[in-house]
């Protein structure tokens, strides 16, 4: 996958370093999870990082936000259909334990001024 250098450190640091946009199209096109919603983002993004931990140098994920350089272009090895699979297994568990902590919980609609 050809990515840039701020789309890539957007999902190995967890620090927005561009669009959240980037990380819709980067979850889209290199996860195939076509059509990703907001409250599938944070399980997502912990799935996918052991992979891309296997994949890059440490230093892409120095938890530091920077600002130069966002816009280079790096190629990222495809996933292999196994990391596929490995990739859902974990998001489906970190899915569970999302809604596990809500399912009980009361939801307040609060409609005014914002």
């Amino acid at each position: 996958m050809i990515t840039t250098k701020g789309e890539l450190r957007n999902m190995t640091t967890g620090i927005l370093h561009t669009n959240i946009t980037d990380v819709y199209k980067f979850c889209e096109d290199y996860l195939g999870a076509e059509g990703i919603m907001t409250h599938q983002l944070p399980g997502a993004c912990k799935a996918v990082l052991p992979i891309l931990k296997t994949k890059l140098p440490d230093e892409w994920f120095i938890k530091e936000w920077i600002k130069e350089g966002l816009d280079q272009v790096v190629e990222l090895a495809d996933l292999t259909e196994d990391e596929k699979k490995l990739f859902w297994q974990d998001y489906s568990k970190y899915a569970s334990e999302m809604w596990d902590n809500i399912k009980d919980k009361t939801i307040v609609v609060q409609v005014g001024r914002l």
